[in-house]
């Protein structure tokens, strides 16, 4: 074996060894960030500009790499599902972004109610995908929503978020969320597409979607753990003295996600969509981008806005996971009444 592919072997362990442990990184992350940054809040106060230009830089670092891996083409043929697609919208635009609204005045600080409304109203995140795929869910069908939440989401988080600022008179400014918008979205989706598609003309689609995996993978997770720490650091202060808000959110996020799970088995059950195609909306309707929210949190709202971005990941993983273990009781939920599984139509095939 020589030496670069003895390389690409230990990239490819370490990304398998990362996404396995990904739960006890976030968890490490997060323990180690706290102490530090709540020792060190005089830095913390003098180099805000600092912190808070590594959180856009790790927040780019986590979203391009899986802008590379986001496939567009063949995306006008997965429209043909239309009602799953319709459905899925109506979760990530509709239902999230309401029940958002009612829990996010409650936290007694208008700025973390609108960095809660931000965390729930992003696209799905570059790990959903990994999700349905582990899941057992339509890849195709998966892609074709991650692609469509993702162009909605730009016009529809600034009008979304002004709705809320209107309705508790909290004052958000339309151009920086605008602003922010493009820079954490549109940017990284031009340079991830114009990477994408010289690669696949030069090297293949085998080489993009398969051998640079693991690489874009790693990057993604490495840079989703440096963005976490230090937005922790950043919040420590607020984190330690205010542990009930930190409840809250991981409470009212939790709520949130186990709800919206519970809706879409019964509503993808009455209308009789597959395992496959429920898996795909389920995931990318409840899983999100808490990179792109908590960069728009510190380009264009408070810096305290972006807490529940920082926090989330501790819990958002958590529950997807536990729903993927959940896998052979959502299965026979959505076999037909009639329908046998296999083994008894063909009971011959087991002699």
């Amino acid at each position: 074996m020589n030496p670069e592919s003895r390389g690409a072997g230990k990239l490819q362990r370490a990304s398998e060894h990362v996404r396995k442990y990904l739960i006890l990184y976030t968890i490490l992350s997060v323990a180690i960030a706290l102490p530090i940054g709540y020792h060190s809040s005089g830095f913390t106060i003098a180099n805000r500009g600092l912190l808070s230009n590594l959180v856009i830089f790790f927040a780019i670092l986590t979203i391009y790499p899986s802008m590379i891996q986001l496939k567009t083409e063949g995306f006008v043929k997965s429209l043909k599902s239309w009602k799953q697609i319709l459905v899925s919208l109506i979760y990530v635009f509709v239902l999230s972004p309401i029940i958002a609204f009612g829990l996010a005045p409650t936290f007694g600080n208008d700025q973390i109610g609108v960095g809660f409304v931000t965390a729930n109203i992003v696209p799905a995140s570059s790990a959903s995908l990994g999700y349905v795929l582990i899941a057992g869910g339509s890849i195709e069908l998966a892609t074709a929503l991650a692609v469509l939440s993702f162009v909605i989401a730009i016009p529809a988080i600034p009008l979304l978020l002004n709705f809320y600022g209107s309705q508790v008179s909290t004052a958000i400014s339309t151009i920086p969320v605008l602003l922010s918008v493009f820079y954490i979205l549109v940017l990284p989706f031009a340079a991830g597409q114009l990477t994408r598609y010289p690669l696949l003309r030069k090297k293949g689609s085998s080489f993009v979607n398969k051998t640079l995996r693991p690489y874009l993978s790693l990057a993604t997770m490495l840079s989703m753990l440096s963005l976490i720490f230090v937005l922790v650091d950043k919040e420590a202060s607020v984190m330690i003295s205010k542990p009930r808000i930190v409840g809250e959110i991981i409470g009212y996020q939790s709520a949130i996600i186990v709800g919206i799970l519970i809706v879409s088995i019964l509503v993808s059950r009455m209308m009789h969509f597959s395992y496959e195609d429920h898996q795909a909306v389920a995931f990318i309707s409840v899983t999100k981008n808490q990179s792109v929210a908590a960069a728009i949190a510190t380009l264009a709202l408070n810096p305290i806005s972006a807490l529940p971005p920082a926090i989330i990941p501790m819990i958002q993983p958590v529950i997807a996971i536990i729903y993927i273990h959940l896998e052979k009781t959502i299965k026979a939920f959505f076999q037909l009444p009639h329908e046998q599984p296999l083994e008894r139509k063909h009971p011959a095939s087991s002699q």
